[in-house]
């Protein structure tokens, strides 16, 4: 039997095929989508994405032709996607043969010339493109292999172009080898729209990644963690952040779990899987880097500690990969991220040493906690916090409790600040301070279960989202928008970008989607149906 039915899962999760749907979404991996879709969508020829070995190209690649696949609203052109796996050829001549084959011309015949091919090819661009109102997209994985006399030909495939967009676009995912040859090659690295380097994940992202992969695989989601945050730690310091390393590392864990009668791994677990990989995943890095590593997961365990952030260490992070304008008619309840924890408040505080709160403070934290792990993962009770924030310059308690609360009354402000004893003065704050926010009943509103909002953005991460939203409200074309915290019994505590207008009808949201500026319309989504006991945080939220 297949140890992934033993262990309660229902499909194997660490597998080595790169399956898109176990993407975990850092915030590159996300912007990175998000950048080569839009780039696809808009035409704009040539996107080159760059990273070591292991991270995670080829899943990114597989994600992105999913996400192309999928219909967008409005009479934009059909995308459809050509993939090159491996571009590795003798020549040009077979380079334009493999390319007419993959783009199925069938015409091409054994005697036909370099010209020919080309000449072929054009003119089935020009048929799809034109004619048939398609937008045709090579992609090749394994750029790095792609011949030096061959980069001339792509350069020559963006030249086939009509007044208004380019016939063929080209999405390469290859290892650093690459750059060295765009380098040698100016004329072809000018035509380069997007050049991103994907980079290994840090502990955060790493203990976020293992998480949402197990989730994903887990015939009950919110099943007790598996591996403890030592095991978690393990893992890091044997990989260093590498997915392909932290997949093969689990897998073996995952084995010798099953092997052992093990219900969880821990450090010492995970230290006797680790065998050659950790080695040579060590010696890659200097033994500076090493401890700087070990110093940041120390950090993030006492911070986490004194946060009351250990409670959540088993919450499974699911951040949608965004793709695609998705009108859709779902409950509000329905898939709030759960904690990111590479989006974690610790990630944000590991640098800072907020002040010690007194012993009452501390006592109250504690015991937060320890109702928070008695509680069911499916009967959350409303907290006594939202979440903690790290002030920018800028920044001032007013404008947050505005921002947060949609309000500064004197009740508000009282219990900030009882939330907060170590805030001498709340008209000045040095940047770096920790705030603790408290979730106050008084100013909560029940949503209606007929409110239409449109979402920009969620995630149960406060911090993430509190940025997000300062970046967002000032964009051109943007209507006013609000940051709003939501809690209901199932969900618990998430944080939306919301615009601030209770729609009539899906259709008119719809609309409102398309007014907004190109790079947020194709990732919002409509929310409605709300359950029953979903509240809202923030006054201000229309028709609330």
């Amino acid at each position: 039997m297949e140890y992934f039915n033993l262990l309660e899962f229902k499909k194997e999760p660490f597998s080595n095929s790169p399956e898109p749907e176990f993407l975990f979404a850092a915030p590159q991996h996300n912007i990175c989508l998000q950048r080569l879709e839009l780039a696809v969508r808009l035409r704009r020829g040539l996107n080159i994405i760059i990273g070591d070995v292991g991270t995670g190209k080829t899943t990114l690649c597989r994600k992105l032709i999913q996400n192309l696949a999928m219909p967008v609203a409005g009479d934009a052109p059909v995308v459809q996607t050509f993939l090159l796996m491996d571009p590795a050829v003798a020549g040009r001549l077979d380079f334009v043969r493999t390319v007419s084959s993959i783009l199925g011309i069938s015409d091409v015949g054994e005697g036909d010339s370099e010209w020919q091919i080309k000449e072929k090819i054009k003119n089935f661009l020009f048929e799809q493109g034109v004619q048939e109102q398609k937008n045709i997209v090579l992609v090749i994985d394994e750029g790095q292999k792609i011949p030096d006399d061959c980069l001339e030909i792509l350069r020559e495939f963006l030249n086939y172009e009509t007044n208004s967009f380019k016939l063929l676009q080209i999405v390469i995912f290859a290892q650093p080898e690459l750059r060295k040859n765009l380098a040698a090659r100016e004329n072809l690295l000018d035509r380069v729209n997007y050049l991103y380097h994907l980079k290994p994940l840090s502990f955060l992202q790493t203990k976020a990644m293992i998480e949402h992969r197990i989730s994903i695989a887990s015939i009950e989601p919110d099943r007790r963690p598996l591996f403890t945050p030592g095991g978690i730690a393990a893992v890091y310091l044997a990989t260093m952040g590498y997915p392909r390393k932290v997949v093969s590392l689990c897998h073996q864990v995952l084995l010798m779990m099953m092997i052992r009668g093990k219900k969880n791994a821990g450090w010492f677990l995970v230290r006797s899987c680790q065998g050659s990989l950790s080695v040579r995943g060590i010696r890659r890095v200097s033994w500076v880097a090493l401890g700087l590593s070990l110093l940041t997961v120390i950090t993030f365990f006492a911070l986490s500690y004194r946060a009351g952030l250990l409670d959540n260490i088993g919450q499974t992070p699911h951040r949608p990969v965004l793709s695609g304008i998705s009108i859709t008619k779902e409950p509000a309840a329905i898939a709030p991220p759960q904690l990111n924890s590479h989006e974690t408040q610790a990630q944000k505080v590991s640098t800072e040493t907020p002040e010690q709160p007194d012993g009452s403070q501390f006592s109250r934290q504690t015991q937060n906690i320890s109702q928070a792990a008695n509680t069911s993962a499916t009967h959350e009770k409303m907290p006594d916090y939202l979440g903690t924030l790290s002030i920018k310059k800028g920044m001032t308690v007013w404008q947050v409790l505005e921002t947060v609360y949609g309000n500064n009354r004197q009740d508000v402000t009282r219990r900030f600040a009882e939330a907060n004893p170590q805030i001498k003065n709340m008209d000045f704050m040095m940047p770096g301070t920790v705030i603790q926010l408290p979730a106050e009943p008084g100013n909560t509103r029940l949503m209606k279960p007929e409110t239409i909002l449109v979402l920009l953005e969620k995630s149960r991460n406060l911090e993430i989202v509190y940025e997000s939203y300062l970046g967002k409200k000032n964009l051109n074309g943007m209507g006013e928008i609000l940051f709003v915290p939501f809690w209901n019994q199932k969900d618990g505590c998430y944080f939306a970008i919301v615009l601030n207008q209770n729609f009539k009808s899906l259709e008119e949201a719809g609309e409102a989607i398309r007014q907004l500026p190109l790079e947020l319309s194709a990732s919002v989504q409509v929310l409605s149906q709300w359950t029953g006991d979903t509240v809202s945080f923030n006054t201000r939220l229309a028709g609330n």
